[in-house]
């Protein structure tokens, strides 16, 4: 089947991200290492796994080509750039193989969950096809070149992968925001102050001294704020390091690997850590918003319990210095058995979850909705007088009665009737008479005849 138009176009910015991203890493090459920092394969990795519409049948052609443009341009030959390409590609395609396959859980979470890895497999891989083609081409040691390649992709990779994974979508950053602004800034700072401490003391174990700040960060902020901390301070060392600020050992010819790779292992080893428990405490967040939105809103409706009703007001009351000012609408579906009866529970809770939905359509967003038993409502407006609310809830009456529910060919409309009356604070005294008066009025409007508002108020 032929390409659409923009798969097309998917497939051309995907060439130009590659072209930049190598371009990046190209920059950052040194004379001791093949790259101080080679972003792109971690970053083309996660961009496939966060958005999917990225694959198609030109995808890694359009990066393949796009790594050997970059390596072109930089002077290097033609052939030597398709080997070494090679095995930038094979890392793209093996982590992908490794965060993707085999796993019914969430894409984004079964990513996480195997960056370690896929890493590791990924960077062994792009290591075997990397050190063959630098020995050919370069001339290089087989073995260091294994090495130099297999610790830049997985310390590389291990560092950005949760960054690109966890990348907030446009609908996410205002939560990621406000979670921001409600947690301390002390993890922060302990982190700064224990990358300087490690460049003070130096030696070794001087590459972990920023582990126990990353833990605090990890179980303080958002999985995203923690992945991004944990990149910035990985490639600090890894620079740090690269330019002998941050001294982990002796002379180099001593050891089997230089200070580079070293340190970039110990990088790696040391920022998996954080993630473990960031992504521990993010699984045990949601957990308890799960748990508490299941005591808190009505499943089959989605409209508050009352518990939930009741840490809503008080959630209110607390941001406010002043009163409620508004109404409270007691509704009530007319003749609502007589679904269950001649159609059945599950054509009774369908109309039931119809008519919710049908409210919040015609209120406004403000509107506080709750379930309070069977097929009765509370809803709670704000800043509103008797007179407009009377307007409001025969609308609402209006909008309910017109709108047809249909199921299995049978037409299931219903009508509603509301009682409404005045609120003035939301505290429980208050609450509960407010509710007592619209139940007065729900049942004299029941008693007129159904779907009707009382009070009537003459305007």
């Amino acid at each position: 089947m032929p390409l659409s138009k923009y798969k097309i176009n998917l497939v051309i910015l995907l060439f130009f991200i590659t072209l930049c991203m190598a371009m990046l890493g190209l920059y950052c090459r040194t004379n001791a290492a093949l790259s101080l920092f080679w972003p792109c394969n971690a970053m083309l990795l996660g961009l496939l796994v966060r958005f999917p519409q990225l694959s198609s049948a030109l995808t890694f052609p359009a990066i393949y080509v796009g790594l050997v443009t970059a390596d072109i341009a930089f002077g290097t030959h033609v052939a030597a750039s398709m080997g070494m390409d090679a095995a930038n590609l094979s890392f793209i395609v093996t982590g992908l193989g490794v965060l993707l396959t085999g796993s019914t859980t969430s894409r984004r979470l079964q990513a996480l969950n195997r960056v370690f890895p896929a890493s590791v497999v990924g960077a062994a891989v792009c290591a075997v096809i990397g050190s063959v083609a630098s020995q050919h081409y370069f001339h290089d040691d087989l073995v260091q070149g294994w090495i130099s390649w297999f610790c830049e992709q997985v310390s590389t990779s291990i560092l950005l992968l949760p960054v690109m994974i966890t990348l907030p979508r446009s609908d996410e950053i205002n939560e990621l925001l406000r979670e921001c602004r409600q947690v301390s800034p002390l993890p922060l700072i302990s982190l700064g102050v224990s990358i300087a401490a490690g460049i003070s003391v130096g030696g070794g174990g001087s590459l972990i001294f920023p582990l126990p700040a990353l833990m605090w960060c990890a179980v303080s902020y958002p999985l995203f704020i923690t992945c991004l901390l944990t990149l910035i301070t990985g490639i600090t060392e890894i620079i740090l390091v690269a330019s002998n600020v941050l001294t982990i050992q002796g002379r180099d010819d001593f050891f089997l690997i230089d200070s580079l790779a070293s340190a970039r292992l110990g990088v790696a080893a040391m920022t998996v850590s954080p993630l473990i428990v960031a992504l521990s405490a993010t699984a045990n967040k949601k957990l308890v918003a799960r748990i508490t939105r299941r005591a808190d809103y009505d499943l089959l409706t989605g409209a508050l319990t009352r518990s939930g009703l009741a840490a809503r007001l008080d959630a209110l009351m607390a941001r406010r210095d002043h009163n409620f000012n508004g109404a409270a609408f007691v509704v009530d579906i007319d003749r609502f058995k007589n679904i269950n009866d001649t159609f059945g529970h599950a054509a009774g809770d369908y109309v039931l979850a119809q008519t919710v939905e049908r409210i919040r359509q015609t209120l406004q967003q403000t509107a506080i909705i709750s379930r309070m038993g069977g097929e009765e409502f509370l809803i709670l407006i704000e800043d509103i007088s008797l007179p407009r609310a009377f307007l409001l809830a025969n609308r609402l009456r209006q909008s309910i009665e017109q709108h047809t529910i249909i199921l299995n060919d049978d037409d299931l409309s219903v009508t509603i009737s509301i009682g409404i009356s005045s609120l003035e604070r939301v505290d429980a005294k208050t609450l509960d008479e407010a509710i007592k008066s619209a139940d007065k009025q729900l049942y004299l409007a029941k008693s007129s005849g159904r779907n009707r508002v009382c009070p009537e108020v003459v305007l």
